[in-house]
């Protein structure tokens, strides 16, 4: 599968999906299709770098947001 494919399908996951954790794992192969992308393009700086920063700490720091506000619905407040 190419790198492009790869990311332009992860791109229309990421906009086209209803579920956000579906969404959330649509960033993660676009992010991986751009990873890619620098692998081709010779660039293996900037697709490590892709791979630590964005992969490795905003994914993971989204995904931890989603499953930790993913109960705030079931609490009811009352005065």
């Amino acid at each position: 599968m190419s790198a492009r494919l790869l990311t332009v399908l992860g791109a229309a996951g990421v906009a086209l999906s209803r579920n956000i954790l579906w969404s959330a794992i649509g960033l993660l192969t676009a992010l991986l299709g751009v990873g890619g992308l620098y692998v081709l393009l010779a660039a293996d700086f900037l697709a490590i770098t892709q791979l630590l920063i964005y992969i490795g700490g905003v994914l993971t720091l989204v995904l931890f947001a989603i499953m930790l506000t993913n109960r705030i619905v079931d609490v009811n407040v009352s005065n």
